[in-house]
């Protein structure tokens, strides 16, 4: 029987999200916990994470409670790490490759993911940023994908023919990003959002885009994890409200 792997979580969060990837594609046996935020419960910090962030994981120890961890099993905090720690205990998974180089186009896509991407669709949810830095930042991320002049992969995914951390990665903040700009949901001011998605979804500049996300949100790990009017709801709760006063 293999260890107990419970999965604080919120649907909400790309960092969750790509975890959950992650397990899904290793067929692994595990529970999940939906903390809310902002109302995390007071036991959280307490007995999962002391910092007090999604996502975080229980393994090993015996099977209890997910409010009630065992003191037994282990606990870990910070997606990427949880990401890392998923691929080493299915060794077999490919979610990173055996290939060193490989192995480290994945990390180095997933850096580009979190020091690119990241900060422009932060900023155009949150603090009134221009889309047009997510058009920018995924232009500098397409030489990288699957056909890109930077990638040598034969296949629909980073590496090629398997799934990998990177491509988890990839799928949890480009269906989010792509639901909120086509929504007109983020900070900006009303209609930036649409403007640029019919970009995205227009211009041969972001062909490499479209066929990399294609290929991702038919993923059943991605669909199985993504339950779309949930949390484009919840975006539209929490970020329409940051929106910039039309002029």
């Amino acid at each position: 029987m293999a260890p107990q792997l419970t999965l604080y979580s919120n649907k909400a969060s790309p960092y969750g999200h790509y975890v959950e990837i992650a397990l899904q594609e290793v067929g692994a046996e595990y529970s999940r916990f939906e903390v809310q935020i902002p109302n995390k419960p007071l036991w959280f910090a307490e007995k999962v994470n002391p910092v007090g962030k999604v996502p975080a994981i229980t393994y090993g120890g015996p099977a209890t409670p997910a409010d009630d961890p065992s003191p037994a099993s282990h606990k870990l905090a910070e997606s990427l790490v949880i990401l890392e720690f998923i691929a080493d205990i299915f060794p077999n998974s490919g979610l990173l490759p055996s290939d060193p180089l490989l192995r480290a186009s994945v990390r180095f896509f997933i850096n580009l993911v979190m020091t690119k991407l990241h900060p422009a669709y932060a900023n155009a949810m949150v603090n009134r940023g221009s889309p047009d830095h997510i058009l920018s930042a995924i232009e500098q991320l397409q030489t990288y994908m699957p056909g890109g002049s930077s990638n040598d992969s034969k296949g629909p995914f980073l590496t090629g023919n398997t799934f990998s951390n990177a491509d988890a990665v990839a799928a949890a903040y480009f269906i989010r990003l792509d639901g909120c700009l086509k929504g007109d949901i983020g900070s900006f001011a009303e209609g930036e959002g649409v403007k640029a998605y019919d970009v995205l979804h227009t211009s041969e500049r972001y062909a490499q885009y479209r066929a990399y996300l294609s290929v991702l949100v038919e993923r059943e790990s991605v669909k199985g994890t993504y339950p779309e009017d949930e949390f484009l709801s919840k975006q539209r709760e929490i970020f329409l409200s940051k929106r910039a006063p039309i002029s």
